[in-house]
């Protein structure tokens, strides 16, 4: 295996996630891999999960994932960012009432983790943090604690998501990676982000950024009444 495409918080956008899938394509990456939440945000949960099914690439659960499994208070509280508005509530609400049966089984086969042996090393993949699901580890984050989780896991090779902030950073002889947002950045760039990383005995990484239809998903989310989502898609927030 010598390149790992790696792919996080999808979150129902279904033209980003086909913008990303005809750029592996073109790249022709040896394997894919999934940080979670599949769905959530934006107005297509089933066909972005379907389409990950049928891709067949490893994939790991999200908070949003968990919390839509929840459901209701319980998902929200557990799962969520604390202390989330009515906005984003209105929004889990929406998704909670459209995930179909098919998706849900799909979310509840899920791990929280993924663990690989490649050329560089271990690799570990997870969604928030090693710590928590839904831990923000921003590309400041400090780097002992990089460092402690790298040794923890003997991994040469962390990937996380979560934060829609895409980054590459080394720490020590290790290698940490978000690869960002496919379907709904918030680093005020709109265009979808993944990473690929070279798993050779030296491995790095770069995220790739891709234009993908705003206006076809914002125009879906104003038909569901989530019109104020939309507004943000184009903002990269």
């Amino acid at each position: 295996m010598g390149s790992l495409a790696v792919l996080s918080d999808l979150h129902a956008n279904f033209s980003a996630l086909e913008a990303v899938k005809a750029d592996l394509a073109r790249r022709n990456v040896d394997q894919v891999l999934v940080l979670g939440d599949v769905v959530g945000y934006l107005a297509r949960p089933n066909r972005v999960a379907r389409a990950v099914a049928e891709a067949g690439w490893q994939c790991l659960a999200g908070n949003y994932d968990l919390a839509v499994l929840a459901g209701g208070d319980e998902g929200v509280d557990n799962f969520l960012r604390r202390g989330i508005g009515p906005e984003p509530k209105a929004i889990f609400s929406w998704t909670e009432r459209r995930v179909l049966s098919g998706t849900r089984a799909f979310l509840s086969k899920l791990p929280h983790k993924i663990e690989m042996d490649t050329q560089a090393g271990r690799l570990l993949a997870v969604h928030g943090s090693p710590a928590a699901v839904r831990q923000y580890v921003y590309p400041d984050h400090p780097e002992d604690e990089l460092a402690a989780w790298l040794q923890q896991a003997g991994a040469s090779i962390l990937c996380m998501g979560h934060t829609h902030m895409p980054f590459v950073r080394r720490v020590g002889g290790g290698l940490v990676v978000n690869p960002g947002s496919v379907g709904k950045s918030k680093d005020g760039d709109p265009r979808a982000s993944y990473a690929i990383i070279d798993l050779s005995p030296e491995p790095g990484a770069e995220i790739v950024r891709l234009e993908w239809d705003i206006d076809a998903e914002a125009r879906l989310l104003s038909e569901a009444g989530l019109g104020h989502m939309a507004q943000r898609l184009a903002q990269g927030r």
